[in-house]
Formats: structure tokens, C-alpha cells, sequence
């Protein structure tokens, strides 16, 4: 599985990074997550991955990451990749959908509420 974090809050990419590693329990990390600062190393973390699921948060330093939802959905090669909003911003949840979104985790995030989006997709997807 590959995973692209795009969050500017250097300790919560790092801390959801170590989570999905051991959660998921991958063997390779560094080949495997990447966490990106900003929507432009986002999206070249995109291309040089082309991840199953990318978590974007929308007050980036260069753009709002609810304005990219879909140029990422056109941008992606494999096109089943999940695109999980994050954002404390709840009442952006409806437009994130609209824009393309699959999920949205509301901030602080719940590793639960992640462990538990990852549980629900195995069970439905094997």
C-alpha cells in the first residue's frame, strides 16, 4: 500500500505517518508513505508514488487542499486512489464530497477514526 500525506504540521505528518506504518503494518516505509509540507511537494510525492491513498489537509503554505481535490483525481494514474480530506473546518465536509473527496476526517484527528477507515475498506474491498 502507498500513502501520501500532505500536512503542514510537520509533527501530525510524521505521527500519522509512524501510525499507518504500524497500523498497516508495512514493511518499507520509506518507499511506501510520504509526507509532503505543501501542495506542490504533494504533488510531486503523487506523481513519483502514484499512492492508493492520499490525505491532504486544506490551509496548506501555497493553497487551500479542498481547491485541489480534483486536479489530484485527473492527476492520479491508477484512478481508485482515496482521497481523505482532512481539516477542522467541519462545515468544509459537504463541498470536500462535492470536489470528489472519498472521506473526511475532521481535526484533531481520531487514529480510531483512521484505523477504523482502513479496517472499513479491507472489509469491503477483499
Amino acid at each position: 500500500m502507498r500513502i501520501v500525506i500532505i500536512e503542514d504540521e510537520k509533527d501530525l505528518g510524521v505521527l500519522m505517518r509512524n501510525f499507518l506504518v504500524k497500523q498497516l503494518h508495512i514493511k518499507s516505509p520509506e518507499a511506501s508513505i510520504k509526507v509532503a509540507a505543501s501542495l506542490t511537494e504533494g504533488f510531486q510525492c503523487i506523481v513519483e508514488l502514484n499512492p492508493d491513498w492520499i490525505f491532504i489537509d486544506n490551509n496548506l503554505p501555497d493553497g487551500k487542499g479542498i481547491n485541489e481535490i480534483q486536479r489530484i483525481k485527473t492527476s492520479i494514474i491508477v484512478r481508485d486512489t482515496k482521497i481523505v480530506m482532512m481539516s477542522a473546518m467541519t462545515n468544509l465536509r459537504e463541498e470536500a464530497f462535492k470536489q470528489g473527496a472519498d472521506y473526511f476526517l475532521d481535526k484533531p484527528i481520531s487514529f480510531v477514526e483512521v484505523k477504523n477507515l482502513f479496517a472499513n475498506y479491507s472489509n469491503g474491498h477483499e
